[in-house]
């Protein structure tokens, strides 16, 4: 091949697909501040198995693991109820990317900003739903608010939640 013969593509900026990887286990790697470290190592070991094999379903063992401890910790108004949603979130798309995009390559970070605009619209109205869920908890409610009427409310959030992910993918 001569020099005359040589192609160069112009992709714009792009960044290695293994950046996705080691972003997914560095968002693991937050929940060292939301969990006792024995799960925390087990979290991480989980994201280093999801980033490296994606069809192992790994990086969602390591979600259900960090919800599940998180969960079976008390409730408190310190923002870790919050960074558990961003993490949780984010491994989420993360790991969804994985499977879907190989090792090794590129990707524009214009492919990007879709996953992330959708990422943003989620996590938006889901910390305010958060946000209202941990107020409730503190408030004297018990014999105000019946169990039925907080689970509707609590189901009507998630189902505007769906609908303007929805309406936000047909806009597209």
């Amino acid at each position: 091949m001569t020099r005359e013969d040589t192609v160069h593509l112009a992709a714009g900026h792009t960044l290695p697909l293994l950046i996705l990887r080691v972003a997914g286990v560095a968002a693991a790697a937050a929940s060292f501040f939301l969990i006792p470290v024995p799960y925390a190592v087990l979290v991480v070991g989980l994201a280093i198995v999801g980033a490296a094999l994606p069809t192992t379903f790994a990086t969602w063992a390591a979600l259900v693991v960090l919800t599940l401890v998180r969960l079976a910790a008390p409730v408190a108004l310190d923002g870790s109820a919050s960074a558990l949603l961003v993490i949780v979130h984010l491994m989420h798309v993360i790991g969804g990317l994985q499977l879907g995009l190989p090792l090794r390559g590129r990707i524009r970070l214009r492919a990007l900003a879709a996953p992330a605009r959708r990422w943003l619209m989620v996590q938006l109205p889901a910390q305010a739903l958060l946000l209202a869920a941990l107020a409730a908890t503190r408030l004297p409610l018990h014999g105000l608010l019946p169990a039925g009427a907080v689970a509707v409310a609590v189901a009507v959030g998630v189902v505007v939640m769906v609908v303007l992910v929805r309406a936000l993918a047909v806009r597209r």
